[in-house]
Formats: C-alpha cells, structure tokens, sequence
C-alpha cells in the first residue's frame, strides 16, 4: 500500500492557499489546513473530500497570536498524522509609513510573517529531520529582494523568510528534507482590495492588469515543492526586476521602490491586508 502524503497548509481558505490546496487533493495529498475562518474551512474540507476523494482537515486558528504555532502543532499531533509536507503560505501586510503603523497591526504582521513561520518551521522541521524526509515550501514575495518603502516592516519581514527558508534548505539537505521558497509579485488575491491602486504614485505597478494570476501562483508553488528548488521568483517580468536589481546601486533600487509606493498623500491611514484573502479581520 502505497504512502498518502499529509500536507499541513496555512492561509488554506483562500487566494493562494485555496488553489494550492485543490492541486495538492489532485495529487492525493491528505490535508489539513489552517486558517482563521472556521465556515471557510469547513466549506473546504467538504469540497476537496466530495471533488477528490481525499482526507481533509481544518483548524480555525488566527497565526497572528502569540503561541498560535504550538497550538497547531499540538492540533496536527491530536490526528496522529506524520506532517510529510508544511506550506507557510499564511501571510499580511501593511501600507503606511512605518512611524505611522498602528503597533497593534505592525505586532500582528511581524508575528505571522516572521514569528508563527519561524516556530512552525522549527517544530515540523525536526520531525522531519528526525524522519529524514519531508518538504517545507515557505511562501515570501518580490519585495523580500530590495527596499519596500510604505510597505518596509512587509518586506523585511519576506526578506526574513527568504532568508530563513534558503539557510535552513541547507542546514536540512543532508537529512533528507527540502526546503523551498516562493516569491510571487503582485497577485490578484484579497490583498489589494483595500485600497485604490491609482491613490499610489506608482499605481499602475499594483494595477489589476499587471497581478499574476492565482492558479499560476500556487501551481508555481507546487513545482517548486515537488521539483525541490531553493527559491523561485514567479513570473517572467518580476524575474526580470530581481535580476536587474542585482545590478543597481541600493540607493537607486530604493528610491525606485518608493516612487512606485508612495502614496499621493502620505498622510492617509491604510488597513491590514491579507495576502490570501481569507478574511478581512486579523
């Protein structure tokens, strides 16, 4: 009898996350998938088990608080179900002056995209490790590759994962477990529904025309975790930006940024936003 993979998803109920987990129930994955909705999960689970005859699971669980990894970790080893592959896909952002960011909002990013990923990869990591085999696909974005003015604590905390994700493929490699990262650009998820792109000075580059498509974004992620690669920036054009940027003065790449970023008036106050859509109330 043949292994069933058991894939834990972050972010599952939505944009990313969600197509992700329709390709991983198409390659037979048994998943269980964490977010903060329970209805959308719910929904979900119902769907992938109905549509492709898999196990599916969900844990409504908000990976913004503190101590929220140990208490998905705790959930997965409740099912008695070995975690063969971890997708950190769960993640937000913020546009604003970062002296301006409301502290609730900027402590409820940092520990989502740089904390719960952290911890998680540390817990699903050595287990793993200790299996001497497994896949992590860690999700970060274009930004983590220069200077993000107006999103600056947003892309260093990407910078993080990219960073994290690329030190820790090779510190596990040698035990059998691959360790990915994934850098999409704009996509046209939930994320940028919060604001009017053309409130930017650069709002044709956040503009609908100019987002990658989801199902390209998540079947992107699924080659890159099965094909077992180090990082991979998604779509030709922002290829093409990261390449260039490796070339160019920091300077010049930030300032760059900020004219694409900034917004027309610098003074206005600006929401949460959810990479992946899944809902509007971190």
């Amino acid at each position: 009898m043949s292994h069933v993979m058991t894939t834990l998803l972050t972010g599952a109920s939505g944009g990313i996350g969600l197509e992700m987990s329709r390709l991983l129930a198409a390659r037979g994955h048994r998943l269980v998938l964490a977010s903060r909705s329970a209805q959308k999960l719910e929904d979900l689970a119902a769907h992938l088990r109905r549509d492709y005859g898999v196990e599916a699971h969900g844990c409504a669980i908000d990976l913004s608080e503190r101590g929220a990894a140990e208490r998905l970790f705790d959930f997965t080893q409740t099912l008695n179900l070995p975690i063969d592959a971890l997708v950190n896909n769960a993640g937000c952002g913020m546009l604003e002056e970062h002296v301006h960011a409301d502290p609730e909002i900027l402590r409820h990013m940092l520990q989502l995209n740089v904390v719960t990923l952290a911890e998680l990869c540390r817990l699903y990591g050595a287990q793993m490790k200790q299996r001497r085999s497994g896949m992590i696909l860690n999700v970060a974005s274009t930004a983590a590759y220069q200077p993000a003015p107006y999103f600056a604590a947003y892309g260093a905390s990407k910078s993080f994962v990219l960073n994290l994700s690329e030190a820790l493929a090779k510190e596990l490699e040698d035990f059998g477990v691959r360790v990915s990262c994934l850098s999409p650009g704009p996509t046209d998820t939930g994320f940028f529904d919060g604001f009017d792109p053309q409130r930017t000075a650069g709002g044709h580059f956040l503009a609908m025309k100019r987002r990658s498509s989801v199902q390209a974004v998540a079947e992107a992620g699924v080659q890159l975790m099965f094909g077992g690669g180090l990082s991979q920036v998604v779509g030709f054009r922002n290829q093409a930006m990261i390449f260039a940027n490796r070339f160019a003065p920091r300077a010049l790449v930030a300032a760059v940024s900020k004219s694409l970023l900034r917004p027309r008036d610098v003074e206005m106050r600006h929401p949460l936003f959810d990479e992946n859509a899944e809902d509007k109330n971190v």
